[in-house]
């Protein structure tokens, strides 16, 4: 089996890249009635831009791969080469002649078992990503893994510093909820529907872990210049070639892993310890509704492979990359880059809507062994059967809803026909409107005797005018006394009770609560001595020195006092929110009272949220600040996780 030949991204339609494995096991479960092949999972991704990296950007650098033949960096056209810059090319060229390349290897090795259900194309996927610069990963901590496991997790992002950093690539996993077969004009389709629900935004972490190959080889030589299996050919586009290409100068590929990316996504929801230690959360639906806004310009489609007499014998593997539109140059400022797609999440706080998508992929089956067996397009016209499909269901969607809705109406009714069958039907009933009739009656004969003639009437008014002589003469108290002991004091009030019988409640907020600064280490976690206008903050090139303040309620004015005549570092702002926790709307300000120097290289940073080991929320360099004397406010729109905005007044 020769390794697949590709053509570069398309710009409408997508275009999908479908692994060589995954044919195989099409392959299998096709002539191999124990095995079941179905369409399970879905990620979402935003590939990075192609540029030069700078402040630990992740953008993409084909270069970074070298040329199997001349053991030189591939050329991508931006040096001093002449290959063709365009970022399309560069994308196809490496993932035919690196990444599926690789996998041909495996597939071919004489120590692959092609027994076991799991297949290598994942990994090799994200070892090819990483390679070129698009992704990192690190140790997960016990903050994000369950248990004793151990999982890695991509390089957070600095959402105050977007565009200067490490930007994320896996925004969100979800599940495929419905397939479909068809065929239409002599073609077999296979429809894909993958959802996207409004109320979800990105899932806040994603783990990942490592496996090994399906072999006991530590890595290839592709010191020759084609591809496996292509030795001597002609690539039918005559803007890709057939040039194998490898890790470094050597000319070879490793996949020993002690070394190398094995990496893939973790579909557990056991393994996520912020699902598992929320007893709100069970899934991956429910934990994307604490994420926000996200964009994604890729999907990558997984299937489920298992054994029908052995359900636990079963694997999640990538089928292919589907790439939502072709790349795009932007020589002015961003570079090439593929559009993106935004999925805005409902803001309970603002009021405005967010939206959904629902994404249909086609996927075509052929019989050509020289190539990698499927052909997909995106949001294809000829979709009649999954339409027919999608508008029954919601018919009887409808129809089980008027069902559930005239058992509720007719339960009322019978509920309440057995009332009256008892009230009229039973003796005992009867027995009991009978005496109520009665007690009325003798009632009504009672209070007529009290009125029976005008003695009775002015004996009442007597013995009531007697009564309020007493009280105007004071023989009976006319003061009620209220217990005033049961109201107390909230947040923001006061209670006045120094009248006797009187309470009066005071607004104790007049607008501006001052909290105290003090010097902080965040090594030893200690504060220092307390900041104001004679004892002024003095930073240093140190970065764990700062200031650090209580989040109280109602106490929103921080004034800070930095000595500007020593501005030797960052000025960190710790806001210490371990005892008071954030609401949302809830606004802290920040009003430097003496004039600042020109920051320079040193930056104004913001940090909260020490119980997770005090998260940096927002960050102004120089080309942020407006005056001397800045004045800033900290408003947060999400109290679960921990989201701000920032506002720079002046």
């Amino acid at each position: 089996m020769a390794t697949p030949l590709i053509r570069i991204p398309q710009e409408q339609g997508g275009t999908m890249y479908a692994f060589s494995s995954a044919a195989r096991d099409l392959t299998r479960a096709y002539y191999n009635p124990d095995i079941n092949f179905e369409y399970s999972k879905f990620a979402l991704l935003d590939i990075p831009v192609v540029a030069t990296p700078t402040s630990g950007d992740n953008y993409i650098q084909f270069s970074n791969l070298f040329d199997g033949g001349t053991n030189i960096p591939y050329d991508d056209g931006t040096g001093s080469g002449i290959a063709d810059p365009n970022a399309n090319i560069h994308f196809a060229n490496t993932f035919q002649n690196y990444a599926l390349n690789l996998e041909n290897f495996i597939l071919n090795d004489d120590d692959f078992d092609p027994v076991l259900f799991a297949s290598d194309s994942e990994k090799i996927f994200f070892k090819w990503l990483n390679h070129i610069g698009g992704i990192r990963l690190q140790q997960a901590t016990s903050q994000e893994v369950a248990g004793s496991y151990s999982r890695a997790i991509e390089v957070p992002n600095n959402t105050s510093n977007i565009g200067t950093n490490y930007s994320r690539v896996v925004q969100y996993i979800g599940n495929i909820d419905v397939s479909n077969d068809k065929n239409y004009k002599g073609n077999v389709y296979n429809e894909i529907f993958v959802n996207v629900p409004s109320s979800v935004g990105y899932t806040p972490n994603v783990l990942f872990k490592s496996n090994n190959y399906n072999t006991t080889a530590t890595g290839y030589s592709i010191t020759q210049n084609e591809i496996n299996g292509r030795v001597g050919q002609t690539h039918p586009d005559p803007k890709l070639d057939l040039q194998s290409i490898g890790d470094n100068n050597t000319g070879n590929i490793s996949i020993d892993p002690a070394d190398q990316y094995n990496y893939g996504i973790e579909w557990n929801p056991e393994i996520y310890a912020k699902i598992v230690n929320d007893a709100k959360l069970s899934n991956f639906l429910e934990y994307s509704q604490r994420g926000g806004d996200f964009r994604f310009n890729a999907i990558l489609v997984y299937y489920d492979i298992y054994s029908k007499s052995n359900i636990a014998n079963k694997a999640t593997n990538l089928y292919g990359i589907i790439i939502l539109d072709n790349w795009k140059n932007d020589p002015g400022s961003t570079g090439w880059y593929i559009p993106e797609l935004t999925k805005y999440k409902p803001n309970d706080v603002t009021g405005l809507n967010g939206n959904a998508f629902a994404l249909k992929l086609n996927v075509k089956f052929n019989t050509s062994l020289d190539n990698v067996g499927v052909e997909n397009n995106i949001n294809d016209f000829s979709t009649f059967s999954m339409d027919i499909f999608l508008d029954t269901t919601t018919s009887l969607e409808n129809a089980a809803r008027l069902l559930v809705e005239a058992n509720n109406a007719y339960a009322k009714i019978a509920s309440r026909v057995d009332d009256l069958e008892n009230l009229l039907l039973t003796s005992r009933a009867q027995d009991n409107i009978i005496d109520r009739i009665e007690s009325l009656e003798s009632n009504v004969e009672n209070a007529a005797l009290n009125y029976a003639d005008s003695s009775s009437i002015l004996d009442m008014i007597t013995s009531v005018n007697g009564r309020l002589n007493q009280v105007i003469n004071g023989q009976i108290p006319a003061e009620i006394q209220y217990n005033t002991d049961v109201v107390n004091a909230g947040n923001g009030t006061l209670i006045d009770k120094s009248k006797n019988g009187k309470i009066k409640i005071v607004n104790s907020n007049y607008g501006y609560s001052l909290p105290k600064l003090y010097n902080y280490d965040i090594v030893s976690g200690t504060n220092g001595s307390l900041i104001n206008a004679s004892n002024k903050f003095n930073p240093t090139t140190a970065s764990s020195t700062g200031i650090i303040a209580r989040v109280k309620p109602y106490e929103n004015l921080i004034n800070i006092y930095v000595d500007s005549s020593a501005l030797n570092g960052n000025i960190n702002i710790y806001l210490d929110d371990s005892i008071n926790q954030w609401e949302v709307g809830q606004t802290i300000k920040f009003s430097f009272k003496n004039d600042l120097p020109v920051l320079g290289a040193n930056k104004i940073n913001i940090y909260t949220d020490k119980n997770n080991g005090w998260m940096l929320k927002a960050t102004i360099d120089t080309n942020n600040i407006l005056s001397y004397k800045p004045y800033l406010e900290l408003i947060c729109i999400d109290r679960i996780n921990k989201t701000f905005d920032l506002e720079i007044i002046r």
